[in-house]
């Protein structure tokens, strides 16, 4: 079994050679276990997995082995070590060359493997190696390659990445390129992929399409060229010339030459370009429904979410609104979005029902998984679009069919449970098994519950906590960012899985990594707290920009801390309430504390800049209750006293503020006690129970809030309290910092004086 505890990483310092680090992470190794210890390195051609060979020039050299392939061993003598390759001792390096670095951790002496990693490089225009990217991937792969190599090698990156969904069908988009430029390989190649159901779901229609396509280039019934049909469209631009072609081109209307001069511009040779026109020319692709284009745009919107006037949210919903008029599935799920939230880049726009179920209707029958499976969802999730139950699970099937995770988890559980489909226990394992397969984290977590406890739903498993945690380093590992915090949960909620706080951030950079905004959330405060790691300010506040983005609520309101009182140790060089109150009502769509601060600054009359009326605020008041925030209900409690902005109800009002105190609100606790100790509250009997009121009290008053303080300490002076409270006041001054004491307002000596009291009593 492979007990991953070796971590590979490629470290670019040096034009020369090739660097690796190791760092072995685990319980630390005896001198006798490392003497039985040792890495191994083996390098790859790919595709195809053919070993790399030294250079024969190099004669009996510890990099090669007696077949002169690339083959190094090291001992293990410490747990963070290095091996730099001069490369002079590979193969001449060549832009796109793709390598496979296997690096194992084995026991020399049974020959057991105890840890594996793989890094896929690429080679460099320099002539180096570096960890393939997408970005480097789709430069080679439009740089102008032999047809043949950018088949083979963009198959290559298909298989490489069969489990990333947006990367596959990027491969997809390019050989149907290729193959829409007269290239019968390519077409065949597609005729293979759909035929085969390896990578994709069968698809004998799809299949049969491109084998006719094939055959009409061979007939030459097809003219080379795509669309653009004898313009030919460089596959890259190169130079000055192809640069000028695919201006020419995508000045006549070509999306493709569009397309290529904004990735000209994200290269080294494009770094000069105009960034405002190539950014034109993306949105121009865009609209014309090039599906690359179209993510892209989404994502450099996004990437600067809390700065986006309205004036782009409408330029970004004008060039979706013609993407989508082209059929293009991709635009019109992003429409749907949109519609549906009522929110286009932050800025509100108005929910429209109607306009987000045609968007989604129109995007799943184009060809959007994630479309089908939504419609799926929004029939679960209290059937907003009025689907009937047969037409929503088929379009769950539909999704689950062509392997989209979350429908194959879904529909796993649906047949565990025989909602809406006959109970079928081994069906809905082996969609569930799928799921996680597919890197599905929820799927993943509920085969990890089913170790841990011994059983998932209706089906048993052996129980095995120690396999059930090998399982989830696996998920972590993989890049199962709710896995990595559930690992970080475990650390510091007892440490079951005995780890040291280095491997618990390991896992929190691998989920931030993975841009989940919960994990880059959790990874600022730990850099603002210190805790696990050196305190870094920027880069925490670098991470809750992008957390906030994404749309965490608890970033956003973070981020409206920093710009008005600051938050934790960092905080804006001046008040931006502009910005402040921008992500403060964002915060407040679905964070109770965020709501409860809009009431409460509306109430204080500081609304000026928020725009907010006394009855949004107390819609919002009422929504931050309505998730037991305890302040928030207290303050509607009062409010249902008092009558103030709601209809008088008393008894109402008493039962909030009681759910407020129970919930460890001292202001309701103080308030509570009052009622208590005085029987009425607002011309309503309340039950009089002066002991429980003195026991209110004085819990208020152990969670600091000074009026009960002041309360305690004239009942102390008066001589009004109990034995046992005053044992308690002098417990509660002694804990309290020294800043803190003069709440109570006592001196050592008083608290001594109380404490003698008591021993004599």
């Amino acid at each position: 079994m492979i007990d991953s505890t070796l971590r590979v990483n490629l470290i670019e310092k040096d034009d020369s050679v090739l660097t690796f680090s190791f760092v072995i992470e685990g319980p630390p190794l005896t001198w006798r276990e490392r003497l039985h210890r040792k890495i191994f390195v083996q390098l790859y051609s790919e595709p195809g997995n053919h070993p790399v060979h030294v250079p024969d020039v190099h004669k009996n050299e510890p990099y090669k082995n007696d077949e002169g392939e690339f083959d190094y061993s090291m001992g293990l003598r410490k747990d963070k070590m290095q091996l730099a390759v001069p490369y002079e001792y590979l193969p001449e390096v060549k832009f796109g060359d793709l390598i496979t670095a296997r690096i194992s951790l084995e026991n020399s002496a049974t020959g057991a493997i105890l840890g594996l990693e793989r890094l896929s490089l690429i080679g460099t225009e320099k002539g180096t190696l570096v960890e393939n990217s997408v970005e480097l991937m789709e430069s080679y792969l439009t740089s102008g390659l032999d047809e043949k190599e950018q088949i083979e090698k963009t198959w290559y990156w298909m298989e490489l990445n069969a489990e990333r969904k947006p990367l596959l069908e990027q491969g997809i988009g390019f050989l149907k390129e290729i193959a829409g430029k007269g290239s019968a390989d390519a077409a065949m190649k597609l005729h293979e992929l759909y035929e085969g159901g390896r990578l994709v779901p069968i698809d004998h229609g799809e299949a049969r399409k491109w084998l006719q396509h094939a055959e009409k280039i061979k007939r030459n019934e097809l003219i080379p060229g795509g669309a653009a049909g004898k313009e030919q469209i460089p596959d890259k631009i190169v130079d000055e010339d192809s640069l000028k072609k695919c201006e020419q081109l995508a000045r006549a209307g070509y999306p493709e030459a569009k397309w290529l001069i904004y990735l000209f511009s994200l290269s080294p040779q494009g770094k000069s370009y105009n960034r405002d026109t190539a950014f034109n020319w993306l949105k121009s692709a865009a609209a014309d429904g090039v599906q690359r284009a179209v993510r892209s745009l989404a994502d450099a919107y996004r990437k600067h979410y809390g700065f986006i006037s309205r004036t782009d949210a409408e330029d970004y919903l004008a060039v979706l609104k013609k993407a989508a008029d082209t059929k293009q599935p991709l635009a019109e799920y992003y429409l749907y979005q949109i519609y549906s939230d009522g929110d286009c880049l932050g800025q509100p726009l108005g929910k429209n029902e109607k306009q987000a179920y045609d968007m989604l209707r129109e995007a799943s029958e184009d060809g959007s998984v994630e479309a089908a499976y939504e419609l799926w969802h929004a029939y679960e999730d209290g059937n907003r679009f009025l689907e009937e139950e047969k037409a929503a699970l088929k379009w769950l099937a539909i999704a689950a069919e062509r392997e989209f995770p979350p429908a194959e988890e879904r529909l796993g559980d649906l047949y565990l449970d025989g909602k809406g489909v006959k109970q079928d226990s081994a069906q809905g394992l082996e969609l569930l098994k799928k799921a996680a397969d597919h890197q599905n984290w929820d799927a993943q977590l509920k085969l990890y519950q089913g170790y841990s406890r011994g059983f998932y739903k209706n089906i048993f498993f052996d129980k095995d906590q120690a396999q059930a945690d090998v399982l989830l380093r696996k998920y972590a590992e993989d890049g199962n960012p709710k896995a990595c915090l559930l690992i970080a949960d475990k650390y510091e909620q007892g440490n079951s899985m005995v780890m040291e706080h280095r491997e618990v951030f390991h896992y929190l950079a691998i989920a931030a990594k993975e841009d989940y905004a919960p994990a880059k959330f959790r990874m600022a405060n730990i850099l603002l707290d210190g805790y696990y790691v050196r305190e870094d300010r920027e880069k925490a506040k670098q991470l809750l920009n992008e957390a906030a983005a994404s749309g965490l609520p608890e970033a956003q309101f973070a981020l409206y801390r920093y710009y008005t009182t600051g938050y934790k140790s960092i905080s804006a060089s001046g008040v931006n309430r502009e910005r402040a109150v921008r992500w403060l009502l964002k915060a407040a769509q679905k964070l109770p504390e965020a709501q409860y601060e809009v009431w409460a600054l509306r109430n204080d009359g500081q609304s000026a800049s928020m725009d907010v009326t006394q009855e949004q605020s107390m819609d919002f008041l009422f929504r931050s209750a309505s998730m037991n925030f305890s302040p928030a209900l207290y303050r509607v409690g009062m409010a249902f006293g008092t009558g103030t902005g709601v209809d008088k109800n008393p008894e109402r009002g008493i039962r909030l503020i009681e759910k407020a105190a129970a919930l460890h609100n001292p202001e309701a606790m103080y308030t509570l006690a009052e009622l208590k100790t005085k029987g009425t509250f607002e011309g309503a009997s309340v039950k009089q129970d002066s002991e429980e009121g003195m026991h209110l009290l004085l819990l208020s008053a152990e969670l600091g809030y000074a009026p009960a303080c002041e309360r305690i300490k004239k009942f102390y002076e008066a001589g009004d309290l109990p034995g046992e409270s005053e044992v308690w006041l002098k417990t509660i001054f002694r804990n309290l910092p020294a800043s803190e004491r003069k709440n109570l307002n006592l001196s050592s000596g008083d608290a001594e004086a109380a404490a003698g009291k008591s021993e004599t009593e």
